[in-house]
């Protein structure tokens, strides 16, 4: 079937036609120019949809602000966190890769305030929600949900295996909310994530001593048993932090992690045997 000519949309030249013998039908090739701009816009499409996976991932691991900004490429690193930024990066390499059956999997940051535990934390976890692979599937939904007028907090969620919440979140959560009678209650999406679950500020806050042994003894005995790695950020020393988990959890815990304990020239701190 002969059709009539055909000119690029860019350029306006006529396309070179070619007859197409098992469907006797005639086809015109794709200018160059045309060709370089359906590229250009699928790249911008791509990566406006990898873009927009990883806000949604970030926002599924419950990420602040400012958490779904830090990253390790943007971290400054002294002589202070230098060996903590190495765990951090260790623990995103493994969280990417595999643990190959090692017996500590999780990490416990420990220094005072504002030595950059929770941005080492929340840098782990979005440096996993950038780099880990999305599917040509899911970017092909963002990209037709855009394309019918969705607003972003419309589009389909795309879930992080990797969670983040502050102790005071979690004990609300965890005496608030949870309903023990349910397998898949609200507690389940953190105490269960499937390859991290980050805790900040342990110890920051005053609570009853034997709720807090009963919470912690929870969470951290199923994950201790399922072998799913833990990040834990604290003031406490190891002493401190033992004395206020609880000797079972911390016996746990001590078990799986690797302590890195970060210093500021403000407050020298001495690492607990």
């Amino acid at each position: 079937m002969t059709v009539g000519k055909q000119y690029c949309s860019v350029c306006g030249k006529e396309k070179e036609q070619v007859h197409i013998k098992y469907a006797e039908i005639d086809a015109f090739i794709e200018c160059e120019c045309e060709r370089n701009l359906r590229l250009q816009k699928e790249k911008a499409d791509k990566e406006y949809a990898v873009k927009t996976a990883i806000e949604l991932r970030n926002k599924s691991s419950h990420l602040s602000v400012l958490g779904c900004n830090a990253s390790f490429e943007k971290a400054i690193i002294d002589k202070y966190n230098e060996v903590a930024v190495r765990g951090g990066k260790f623990l995103l390499n493994r969280l990417l890769t595999g643990f190959n059956e090692e017996k500590k999997n999780s990490l416990v940051l420990q220094g005072n305030r504002g030595s950059g535990k929770t941005y080492i934390a929340c840098s782990v976890i979005n440096d996993f929600n950038a780099q880990n692979p999305i599917s040509d599937m899911r970017i092909k939904q963002i990209l037709k949900e855009r394309d019918n007028f969705y607003s972003k907090d419309e589009f389909s969620p795309v879930k992080s295996p990797c969670k983040f919440i502050t102790e005071m979140d979690l004990y609300a959560l965890y005496y608030e909310n949870y309903n023990y009678c349910k397998t898949n209650g609200p507690l389940d999406e953190f105490k269960k994530a499937e390859k991290l679950l980050v805790i900040d500020d342990v110890g920051s806050s005053n609570y009853e001593k034997q709720r807090v042994h009963s919470m912690y003894l929870n969470i951290v005995d199923y994950r201790y048993s399922q072998g799913l790695p833990m990040m834990l950020t604290t003031n406490l020393t190891k002493k401190e932090l033992s004395d206020y988990l609880g000797d079972r959890v911390f016996d746990r815990l001590n078990a799986c992690s690797y302590f890195i304990d970060l210093t500021s020239p403000e407050s020298r701190r001495k690492t607990d045997a």
